[in-house]
């Protein structure tokens, strides 16, 4: 024990205290005894480096936005405080400028949040008075949201809001020194952050967040979006025109128009002229002494002159509002005719067998 002793004396690690016994003297437990010795020394256990880490524990990723969000604050930097706020699956980020950190700023932010994207249902934060208090422990627990305080002393813990917390830090640091208003600097930051795409999720924020790609003036390079569209909407055109027909009319034509008042369950086609055009389908046919208003589909060619003819169909009619009001929608009172149509004189066969 006085050989281990002297040898302990400068507090000398295990290694060197073996290579040192080594070369004087040796007993079959010397490695053993060195190892406890230097163990139970109260000395190098208090001034020993930090040991090391523990394997990494990850936070599960929500399959969801605005499921799991981390909150820490920022500064005093630039004469405000910032309250920096993330989203765990899209990676959204929200900042707030306040002038103090005080536990009613800090709910009236989040309750700002919550307005706009809804109750979320764990916050994340570190061990600061804002988030411990009591008013802040009640309020979570009004709202059903599980509060969650990482480890006291290891900000790693809660690395999604710290490592923002130093990218917005940055941000406004070189767009303050460019000029202009600290607020203008951060709506353009978060303005890039959110369409940009994220290296861990290989997507923009705002296309987990909103589900959609944020309109930045890029787009004006390539108007893909507009382009798509059009071509969507010719092919339902072709589609639709295959079994339409193109029909002429003209003013002073004289048409039948559908009726849909006086009848109900049957379709009324009822004598009219055209008097204007007042659409690119759309017709002013006068019909008696009213005007009516019809589309092109709800009009035919009429192939006689006589006023007052009334077709009627007897098929299922669809349901039409008429553009004008009832008064004008009716047709007038007029009696069914049916249509004469001419027929040829037919005149029996003469066989050849009959007049033998």
């Amino acid at each position: 024990t006085r050989l281990l002793n002297h040898l302990h004396s400068t507090h000398s690690g295990m290694g060197k205290m073996k290579a040192e016994a080594r070369r004087y003297f040796w007993w079959p437990s010397l490695d053993k005894d060195i190892e406890n010795l230097v163990h139970q020394c109260k000395v190098c256990s208090e001034i020993a480096k930090q040991p090391a880490k523990a394997p990494l524990q990850q936070w599960n990723v929500p399959n969801e936005p605005w499921k799991r969000i981390h909150i820490d604050f920022m500064g005093k930097f630039l004469g405000f405080y910032f309250l920096i706020v993330v989203d765990a699956h899209s990676k959204w980020l929200e900042v707030f400028m306040m002038n103090d950190i005080s536990t009613f700023s800090t709910i009236s932010n989040l309750k700002t949040l919550f307005a706009r994207y809804g109750l979320c249902e764990e916050i994340v934060s570190d061990n600061e008075t804002q988030f411990t208090s009591n008013e802040f422990t009640q309020f979570c627990a009004r709202n059903g949201i599980r509060h969650i305080c990482t480890s006291p002393g290891h900000p790693q813990s809660n690395g999604q809001a710290e490592r923002y917390v130093d990218i917005v830090k940055t941000a406004l640091k070189k767009g303050f020194h460019k000029g202009g208003k600290l607020a203008d600097v951060l709506s353009k930051f978060l303005f890039c952050n959110r369409s940009t795409p994220h290296s861990t999720t290989n997507l923009s924020p705002a296309e987990l967040f909103l589900k959609r790609r944020l309109r930045t003036v890029l787009d004006l390079l390539h108007p893909n979006a507009m382009d798509a569209s059009s071509s969507t909407r010719q092919r339902y055109k072709l589609n639709f025109d295959r079994h339409s027909k193109q029909r002429h009319f003209k003013i002073d034509d004289k048409v039948l128009v559908r009726g849909f008042r006086k009848n109900p369950g049957k379709v009324e086609w009822t004598s009219g002229v055209l008097i204007s055009r007042i659409g690119s389908r759309l017709w002013s046919v006068k019909v008696g002494e009213q005007i009516w208003r019809r589309h092109e589909n709800q009009i035919r060619q009429r192939y006689w002159s006589t006023d007052g003819d009334l077709i009627v169909t007897h098929q299922t009619t669809e349901s039409v509002d008429c553009d004008d009001g009832s008064s004008s929608c009716s047709p007038p009172d007029q009696q069914s005719k049916v249509l004469r149509r001419s027929a040829r004189t037919r005149k029996p066969i003469h066989r050849l067998i009959e007049q033998i």
